[in-house]
């Protein structure tokens, strides 16, 4: 369990240089799928030119998580591109901080935080999707409901159908379509360098109902 005299910090890398950027990488490259990870060039490119922002969690100034996110700044919405814990420090409650703490530093800028999640009723590690959304619910996230998002693959393989999530709670009871489209237009175009035409992002929008709701519920 977490040892309740030990704080976690946090630090945003500015450097690709930094000591503990190579840190944050290898827990990047053990956490996530090859069809869901972006080059490491590529992510070195947008820390550089300040596209991605990367936050490393620090116990004791060695780094046990990870998070980057990617700020729409015509937007009112940041994307929480990637967030992991170290292997040897998950179940100790630290991606609980991680995550309260990007939620307060993104709100305090008067936006709102956007999840990608692995959509549980697909899949054959539907178990591993539900504690993952549910992570996400009871740290106050809420899914946005029946938006048929589809992450386009990374590595040239299928796409891989997910579940929108927003934290905080969204300041009005729905999201209108338009500003729906804007996001998802936005995360095709510069996130995953599609163009608008491309049949995901077209079938995406086209199937996205008019006014979005959300739900705060527990997946049993």
């Amino acid at each position: 369990m977490i040892n309740n005299k030990t704080e976690l910090s946090f630090h945003q890398i500015l450097d690709i240089n930094d000591i503990h950027f190579e840190i944050a990488i290898n827990i990047y490259n053990e956490s996530f799928p090859s069809n869901e990870k972006q080059p490491i060039s590529l992510i070195k490119k947008r820390i550089t030119e300040l596209k991605s922002k990367l936050f490393v969690g620090l116990l004791n100034e060695e780094v046990i998580g990870m998070a980057l996110l990617w700020d729409f700044k015509e937007l009112e919405f940041v994307l929480l591109d990637y967030m992991a814990v170290a292997k040897e420090h998950r179940n100790n409650k630290y991606g609980t901080e991680l995550f309260k703490y990007l939620t307060n530093t993104i709100n305090d800028c008067n936006k709102y935080m956007v999840i990608e999640v692995e959509n549980y009723l697909f899949g054959n590690n539907k178990d591993i999707r539900k504690k993952r959304i549910n992570f996400y619910l009871r740290n106050g996230a809420y899914v946005l409901n029946e938006v048929p998002y589809m992450l386009p693959s990374l590595d040239d393989t299928l796409p891989t159908e997910m579940m929108l999530m927003i934290s905080p709670k969204y300041q009005k009871d729905m999201i209108e379509f338009e500003n729906i489209e804007k996001l998802i237009k936005k995360l095709y175009i510069d996130l995953y360098e599609k163009t608008e035409d491309n049949n995901l992002l077209v079938s995406i929008l086209k199937n996205t109902p008019s006014k979005i709701s959300f739900n705060n519920k527990i997946i049993l």
